[in-house]
Order: C-alpha cells, then sequence, then structure tokens
C-alpha cells in the first residue's frame, strides 16, 4: 500500500485531517482496527468513507449502523425462509448480513455508532476480529479474507440509548479523535461542499456555528453541517439580517440543546446569537 499517493488523493476532500488520514491508512496496513471518535458533524464517517474508496487495490466497505434493535444474527446474517424450503439451509438459501460480507470478500466492515449497539453485537465483532473467522449455524465456520478489516465510530457525548463500550474494544483499537473545525478550515470545507463562491455568507455561517459552541445559552452548539446547510439556502439569495435569522432558525433549532436554566426558547436565543454575529461583523468591517 503506498501510504502516501493514497493520503494526497484524500486530503483534498478532507481539509485539515492530514494526521488522521496517516494513521487511518497505516492502522489499516498492519490490520489493528481503528475506532474514529468525535461529536457529531465533526467527519468521522467521511474520513471512512473517504479512505476506504482509495484504498488500492478497491475494498468494498459494508456499513452497521448501532441502534438498540441491532443483533449478531443481523450482522451475520440469515437464512430466507422461501429459499430454504427450495434448497434446504445451504449457502444459496443464506443472506450474508454486513459483517459477513465483509469477512468473506475482504471489504471494510464499518460500524457506525458502535457504542449504540447492544453488547451482544459489539462482542460478535469482536469475535470475528480476533479469530478473523465467523460461524454461521448449519454451515460451519468462516474464514476471513486477508485483507478483511473492521473501522468503527462513536460519539462520546451522546448519552441517551447508548452503551458503555467494553475495555476489551478499546484494548484492539487504534484511537483516531477528531474535533469540530473552526474558522479558515471550516470556511474551505464549507466551500468544498457547497461549491459557493460567497465568501462573506461563508464567513457568517461558519462564525454562527463556531459561536453557537461557546455561546453561554448553548450546552450543546451547532457543527459544521448547520453552517453548510445555511450556505446552501441562502447561496444566490439576496438576504439581510431577518432572513439570515430565520434560515438559522431553521437549521439550528433541533441541532443546539439550551442548558436546563435557560428559560428562553431555542429560537430566541439563536435571535441573540445572530445579533451577536451581526454587531460584530459590523464592528470589524469598521
Amino acid at each position: 500500500m503506498d501510504i502516501s499517493s493514497i493520503s494526497k488523493s484524500c486530503t483534498s476532500n478532507l481539509i485539515g485531517l492530514e494526521e488522521e488520514i496517516q494513521l487511518l491508512l497505516k492502522a489499516i496496513q498492519t490490520k489493528l482496527p481503528a475506532v474514529i471518535e468525535g461529536e457529531s458533524g465533526v467527519g468521522k464517517t467521511e474520513l471512512a468513507k473517504t479512505v476506504v474508496n482509495a484504498l488500492k487495490p478497491k475494498r468494498l466497505l459494508f456499513r452497521a449502523d448501532g441502534d438498540e434493535n441491532l443483533n449478531i444474527g443481523t450482522l451475520r446474517g440469515w437464512f430466507d425462509p422461501p429459499l430454504v424450503l427450495e434448497k434446504g439451509f445451504t449457502e444459496d438459501a443464506f443472506i450474508p448480513g454486513p459483517l459477513t460480507s465483509a469477512l468473506l470478500n475482504g471489504g471494510v466492515f464499518f460500524f457506525n455508532e458502535v457504542n449504540r449497539a447492544p453488547s451482544e453485537a459489539i462482542n460478535g465483532v469482536l469475535t470475528a476480529m480476533d479469530e478473523r473467522s465467523i460461524f454461521i449455524p448449519k454451515l460451519g465456520k468462516k474464514i476471513a479474507h486477508d485483507n478483511f478489516y473492521t473501522v468503527f465510530t462513536q460519539n462520546p457525548t451522546e448519552y441517551i440509548g447508548t452503551n458503555p463500550l467494553p475495555e476489551a474494544f478499546f484494548d484492539r483499537c487504534v484511537y483516531i479523535k477528531l474535533n469540530h473545525k473552526f474558522g479558515k478550515e471550516a470556511q474551505d470545507i464549507v466551500t468544498l461542499r457547497t461549491d459557493c463562491k460567497d465568501h462573506e455568507l461563508i464567513e457568517l455561517a461558519v462564525r454562527l456555528v463556531d459561536e453557537s459552541r461557546s455561546w453561554h445559552q448553548f450546552e450543546i452548539g451547532a457543527s459544521i453541517r448547520g453552517a453548510i446547510q445555511i450556505v446552501l439556502l441562502l447561496d444566490n439569495t439576496k438576504f439581510d439580517k431577518n432572513i439570515f435569522t430565520k434560515t438559522a432558525i431553521a437549521v439550528l433549532s433541533k441541532k443546539v440543546k439550551l442548558f436546563p436554566d435557560i428559560s428562553s426558547s431555542v429560537d430566541k436565543c439563536i435571535t441573540q446569537l445572530v445579533e451577536y454575529i451581526y454587531k460584530a461583523d459590523v464592528k470589524k468591517k469598521d
């Protein structure tokens, strides 16, 4: 694997993540599973998908999303009842799940939001990682292709509907931490994702989400996705502070979370933040 050339091909789509790209590529090269951790909107999924798509030789990505209903049977696969009646419990009647598909085809098993999955599903994946094989009832043991690899993501700030991951999980994985991008890097990302030429709009939208993460009324602020959506909605549009405020409310009202002791509505708090951003922008121009 030529890490240098693959890394260069990824950086155009992953601004400010050069070190993280290199680390993930080295983890894949040495068959060390990786867990990419970060808050919503920092680029965890984008990092995994971009790197996997750039690998040579090409590897397919098989994805599973953690939730409370996920089990090892879903990840492993299942027998199709009509086919079982016709062919019995054979390979032809078996529908492989994402874990089995990645394992047999030498692909990457991408387990998104792994800490939302029940321990049974997580332990099943750990077994496949350790033994590089999986046991399928009625079909027996299946050995992993040499290129089989696993990568996980998790959001450490999510507590509702999540489960603490076992120490055995982190003991096996390389840990890659992603943080929010600010300022110029964030503006470059928004430009890349929107193809917008209005630099003032991009700067305004980025400053809004940047400030939201330290705003005194917000326990949780917005990610760069908020800036991208605002720019997409207002690009090639004549707007003023009133229109920008309404757009910001439409985009951010369900993305931010107020501190418990804040009595104002989220819409009013966003309006106050926009006022602050506009006043600061006027001072900057003066």
